[in-house]
């Protein structure tokens, strides 16, 4: 029986896609060991994120909504203010000034362009900007610079892991919806199979590289947890992402890739695997050093 063509595509354009954000990892490597900004993944962040707010600009208006074109230039806007100040102003500051900043800018477009600028606009152009900026915790990792690297492809591992293994299995084997609604194609098998998949790789990480010392106080039962929540995480991402393009009413949120979709497709899983990881890495040291 032949492998149908979009499971064949996905399955080869994957790990291709995988093993080029391995050598721009490694690339910035070079950067976090010299004790530099890590200038491949800022401009990585920078034109994934720009990107991903013209799609969902996009996405709001084949809703027939017309979101502040100012947004993507608001998300290049943080990135570079994260670069230029690194850790010396607190990253979430930063962010806090600049959000401030663009609601009272979108608050003076309702007033003064009422009629053909909404509220509900003002919101969605809100809830894009800090979801898109979300990436913003890849910038800065919990763990030393040395180790960022490192960290980062944890995240890839977990996330792309999942992904794959969901693909494949729910294709193949899949026969329970998981949200049929929101992404009809997704079912429990897939998801099942993602969270293992994603877990398992996500932990060989961890333990078989650097990072080992990192996490050396947390038990193995624990850091298998905190493992299957970062990938929970990353599929609830995927459906979150989901949930929004069948609000728009759009296959894809963009066109970058055949069968990939947009860019918010390809990066789903990391805008939420971003933050529980970060949060989950911070708890579990806090619980674990202190027992």
């Amino acid at each position: 029986m032949p492998v149908p063509r979009k499971i064949l595509i996905r399955v080869i354009g994957a790990p291709l896609l995988v093993a080029g954000l391995c050598a721009l990892l490694y690339w910035g490597h070079g950067f976090a060991l010299r004790g530099e900004r890590n200038l491949p993944l800022y401009g990585l962040v920078l034109v994934v994120g720009v990107v991903s707010a013209l799609e969902v600009r996009g996405m709001c208006a084949a809703k027939g909504i017309r979101l502040a074109s100012a947004m993507p230039a608001f998300v290049a806007m943080t990135v570079l203010f994260w670069y230029l100040t690194g850790r010396s102003i607190p990253p979430m500051v930063t962010f806090g000034l600049l959000t401030t900043v663009f609601f009272l800018f979108l608050a003076c477009l309702v007033v003064f362009r009422y009629g053909s600028f909404t509220p509900e606009a003002a919101g969605l152009t809100l809830f894009g900007y800090v979801y898109v900026c979300l990436l913003g915790f890849l910038l800065f990792p919990p763990v030393p610079a040395a180790l960022s690297s490192q960290y980062l492809l944890f995240l890839l591992a977990a996330g792309k892991g999942s992904d794959m293994a969901a693909f494949v299995a729910g294709k193949s084997i899949g026969r329970h919806k998981m949200a049929p609604v929101v992404s009809p194609n997704k079912t429990w098998e897939g998801g099942i199979a993602g969270g293992i998949v994603g877990t398992a790789a996500g932990f060989a990480v961890l333990w078989w590289t650097p990072l080992r010392q990192i996490y050396a106080s947390v038990p193995v039962a624990a850091l298998l947890l905190f493992c299957l929540l970062v990938t929970i995480a990353g599929q609830v991402g995927d459906l979150v992402k989901s949930a929004f393009k069948r609000w728009a009413g759009v296959k894809d949120s963009g066109r970058i890739l055949p069968e990939f979709g947009g860019m918010i497709d390809m990066v789903d899983s990391f805008l939420l695997e971003a933050p529980i990881a970060c949060l989950g890495t911070l708890f579990l040291w806090d619980l674990f050093k202190r027992s």
